[in-house]
């Protein structure tokens, strides 16, 4: 019996271990050191576009990373928050049927980051390294 158990417990292990989007990571982390970099395009299951936005910034313990914009139902007035998916790593992602969405990012939807706006075409995946 006790093989048996510890069969089931490497397998659950496995399974979990293949889960993690390890090549998302790694595709991320080999993106250059630009201020914004389109990486690619998806579509969801209903035919639009996936569009998203990856900020690398550690925000530090509390807070939180906010964007703001025009187009994907982003809005200049009121910031949506960003979802952390990793340590220095934040995540919007919306279904964009085509155009570009132009965006900033904010720390705790009050802190504008500095610079000029980025922009995002429908469909397409941006890693940006926001300064404040």
């Amino acid at each position: 019996m006790s093989a048996t158990k510890k069969t089931a417990k490497k397998a659950t292990t496995k399974t979990a271990a293949k889960k993690a989007p390890v090549s998302k990571k790694a595709a991320a982390a080999k993106v250059s050191d630009c201020a914004c970099k389109a990486v690619g395009a998806c579509k969801s299951p209903a035919g639009r576009k996936l569009t998203r936005v990856i900020a690398k910034y550690d925000a530090g313990w509390g807070n939180q990373l906010f964007i703001r914009g025009l187009g994907g139902g982003l809005d200049w007035n009121a910031g949506v928050p960003m979802q952390c998916v990793g340590e220095d790593e934040w995540l919007w992602e919306q279904a964009v049927p085509k155009g570009n969405v132009t965006f900033k990012v904010l720390i705790n939807d009050s802190v504008w980051s500095d610079g000029e706006d980025s922009v995002v075409a429908a469909g397409d995946t941006i890693i940006c390294h926001p300064k404040f």
